[in-house]
């Protein structure tokens, strides 16, 4: 179970910071931000660069561990991020435009 904590964590924040900007600022400045060498593409050094930087701002105590409660406060901020109304209850267009802006930043499904 601990094992899976860290790639979860690590795609929820992907995922939920790169919605937001792909909606905010545009699936290309997201590309630079993580595209660090500026080749137009995503390599796996820059996505486990991108991911050790997320981790380690999730890691609130900075023992290199997600706890249980460092996650529950992930989770809620993505919560938080997904409910667009702010209604405290998420629809599934709420979900699917978070889903669906995720996708169009990284190309997923085309």
């Amino acid at each position: 179970m601990k094992r899976t904590l860290l790639p979860l964590a690590a795609l929820l924040a992907l995922t939920v910071a790169g919605g937001a900007q792909a909606q905010g600022a545009g699936a290309g400045r997201a590309l630079a931000a993580i595209d660090t060498n500026g080749d137009g593409l995503i390599s796996m050094a820059e996505v486990e660069a991108i991911s050790a930087m997320r981790f380690q701002r999730l890691d609130a105590n900075g023992d290199g561990m997600l706890t249980e409660a460092e996650f529950a406060s992930t989770t809620m901020q993505a919560f938080a991020a997904v409910d667009a109304n702010g209604d405290g209850a998420l629809s599934r267009q709420e979900i699917r435009s978070k889903a669906d802006a995720a996708r169009e930043l990284f190309g997923v499904g085309r």
